[in-house]
């Protein structure tokens, strides 16, 4: 499970560039986050979904042999 932590500005009453700059950056970083660790979990869990059938095979290897 993805664990990030960003700072998102709140919005002000007044309409500034500067602020609503901040905001798209801070959701960007967001994005950029939950892509990455979204890809670190993929990988995970096809690790372990390899592991587990390496030692599926070695057990019945065993049994054969």
């Amino acid at each position: 499970m993805a664990k990030i932590t960003v700072y998102i500005p709140e919005p002000k009453q007044q309409y500034e560039e500067e602020n609503q700059r901040q905001i798209v950056q801070s959701l960007d970083t967001v994005k950029t986050q939950l892509n990455t660790s979204f890809q670190q979990d993929l990988k995970n869990e096809q690790d372990t979904f390899n592991y587990f059938m390496s030692w599926q095979y070695n057990i019945k290897m065993k049994h054969i042999y």
